[in-house]
């Protein structure tokens, strides 16, 4: 209930924003949907795999496309070769274990089809992604290689990340900072190096 996936999903323009302005390098713009979105350089990775992430009776190349195929227009068609390029190049990147790319994504392990949302995510080459929740519900060897994949599409590839997770051990491994939201504000910003005690009282200030 702090806001904080809400914030993501109304700067991306998943959900319409009542007050504010956003600004991209400083110059004011408007979002009215994910597509405006896209092409201002943002991603996004929902929190719901199921509902938001996936298209169950697509493959895996389908879903890994079809953010690319969103942004460019449905009437201009991503030749199948450039598809299954793209598709294994991501597959090989995470490790999606798949009998082929051209499996239906249902067919997939939860931990492999957050995988497949996170490749459709960064096959957009944005530069600002938003990722919410993106280890939740999958087991540990695949938080490990989502959070390193994460940490290198930001080191080799100059993208702000911003990480959305109610786990703060897990934020304090793998981000530079961390903001706590509280009814939909920042209600600070401290150094991911900060103790477990200085976030606590940080959120309990809040709470009263």
């Amino acid at each position: 209930g702090s806001g904080r996936s809400e914030l993501a999903r109304t700067i991306y323009g998943a959900d319409r924003a009542q007050t504010g302005t956003l600004k991209v390098k400083g110059k004011e713009v408007k979002v009215k949907n994910p597509i405006d979105a896209m092409h201002l350089g943002m991603g996004l990775l929902p929190d719901d795999r199921k509902a938001e992430g996936i298209v169950a009776d697509l493959s895996v190349r389908e879903n890994i496309i079809l953010a690319i195929q969103a942004k460019q227009g449905i009437l201009k068609k991503i030749p199948m070769a450039k598809q299954c390029e793209i598709a294994d190049k991501y597959i090989d990147l995470l490790q999606i274990k798949c009998a082929s790319r051209e499996t239906l994504i249902k067919q997939l392990s939860g931990g492999n089809q957050q995988k497949v949302c996170l490749a459709k995510a960064f096959a957009l080459e944005p530069k600002f992604l938003f990722v919410s929740e993106p280890t939740r519900g999958i087991d540990v060897g695949a938080k490990s290689l989502v959070l390193d994949a994460l940490k290198k599409f930001n080191k080799e590839h100059g993208v702000t990340v911003v990480m959305i997770s109610s786990e703060l051990e897990e934020l304090r491994t793998t981000c530079d900072r961390i903001a706590i939201v509280s009814g939909g504000k920042i209600a600070g910003i401290l150094p991911a190096t900060e103790s477990s005690e200085e976030f606590g009282m940080l959120m309990v200030s809040q709470v009263k």
